[in-house]
């Protein structure tokens, strides 16, 4: 979604690398706040287009995970990230995120 202000349309493409590359993922595709939305095992090499909503991510314990990221939007315009409200305090814990999401706004 276009949050007028607050986050650009971009679609997104993202594929995921593992170290050990026998690690994996889970991929959550959630179109809104309030609905669980569906949840995806991502393995090394696996490739997914965001197209709409949220898509939080985590690794397995015990690997590393890598994903590679491209953005594409129907027009040039700078990147606005826009954070789920539930989970906005996470950009307190994660060290560089708060740092790394100002110079964006």
């Amino acid at each position: 979604n276009d949050r007028e202000g607050l986050e650009t349309r971009h679609d997104e493409t993202y594929n995921f690398r593992f170290k050990p590359n026998t690690g994996s993922a889970l991929q959550l595709l959630q179109k809104s706040e309030d609905d669980p939305g569906e949840a995806f095992h991502v393995v090394d090499g696996s490739t997914f287009l965001i197209d709409d909503g949220y898509h939080p991510c985590c690794v397995m314990p015990g690997y590393q995970m890598y994903y590679f990221t491209i953005l594409g939007g129907a027009a040039q315009r700078g990147l606005s990230p826009y954070f789920q409200p539930t989970h906005a305090g996470q950009l307190e814990t994660i060290p560089g995120m708060k740092s790394m999401w100002s110079k964006f706004k």
